[in-house]
């Protein structure tokens, strides 16, 4: 989906970058996906709309982004999408074991990437995305504890300079994905 299809407060998981997130989560029939620092819901909306039959919980702290989340939910056809308020990684107890956990928001908090991984059932996948120095480093200590990959995505959109057109760059997002053995 476009990004202009969500409402948001710039804490959207951009087009590109969604669909390379969405490709490493791999949504399935009947699998259970955490969205942790959802702040519009775009994964988790994303992914229900892959995967009708499965589940999707997006856990966000912010009032205004968790009404967000509820609307975009409702407007992009899945209502169904299950929203928990609470800062992660407090937030994640008693919930279902996921299949797939994303974190986009709030990677640097302490424990949340462990909890993250704790969580997930065996064949699972973690994917996190950070835009920060802290984020990076979450993230690098992530991956020694539990493999997987490291990219960092880069997107430039084609934008009006005066009369003419250059490249203009969106943040860079590093990223990483590790399956649960």
């Amino acid at each position: 989906l476009p990004d202009d299809a969500y409402r948001h407060d710039g804490q959207l998981t951009k087009r590109e970058v969604r669909a390379a997130t969405l490709a490493r989560l791999a949504p399935a029939p009947g699998q259970c996906l955490w969205d942790v620092g959802a702040g519009a819901g775009s994964i988790a909306i994303e992914w229900l709309r892959a995967a009708p039959t499965g589940e999707a919980i997006a856990i966000e702290r912010d009032q205004a982004r968790i009404a967000m989340i509820a609307e975009n939910a409702e407007a992009l056809g899945t209502p169904h999408l299950r929203i928990v308020e609470g800062e992660a990684p407090a937030a994640l107890e008693g919930l279902p074991a996921p299949d797939a956990v994303f974190v986009g928001g709030g990677v640097a908090s302490e424990g949340l990437l462990e909890a993250a991984w704790a969580a997930l059932r065996p064949g699972g996948r973690l994917v996190a995305n950070a835009v920060t120095l802290e984020g990076e480093a979450a993230l690098t200590t992530a991956w020694q504890r539990c493999g997987g990959d490291m990219l960092r995505l880069s997107v430039s959109r084609l934008a009006p300079i005066g009369p003419r057109h250059g490249w203009r760059p969106l943040m860079t997002v590093t990223q990483l994905a590790a399956v649960k053995p």
